[in-house]
């Protein structure tokens, strides 16, 4: 994959995800997207930050209140993000999943 690729599907997928955020009230979850990378902050004040990294054309997805991180490879295939590690987690269900879970809200991602 090209770096303007890369940089095409990381653009989609962070907008999709700011989309899904317009309606939600900033004392639940807010949204702020910079520079290829994108800060969720929650009620609680905790964080979950997903950031690009060109070099190894991924997306990566830090959930700071856990500890835990993960990295995304684009699968044309599918036209998705999937975990390097082989889980055959799904970056935006993944991710849906774990808001409704921090927010108690349904949230749903469009496929960017």
């Amino acid at each position: 994959m090209t770096e303007a690729e890369f940089r095409k599907h990381l653009q989609q997928t962070l907008d999709s995800i700011e989309r899904a955020f317009e309606d939600v009230d900033p004392d639940v979850a807010e949204c702020e997207q910079s520079l290829g990378s994108m800060t969720l902050t929650f009620a609680d004040r905790s964080r979950c930050i997903l950031s690009a990294q060109p070099s190894v054309r991924q997306l990566w997805l830090a959930l700071a209140s856990r500890g835990t991180a993960y990295h995304f490879n684009w699968e044309p295939q599918k036209s998705q993000w999937i975990d390097d590690k082989g889980r055959g987690i799904e970056l935006l269900s993944f991710l849906e999943n774990f808001l409704r879970e921090i927010t108690g809200k349904p949230f749903v991602l469009g496929k960017g």
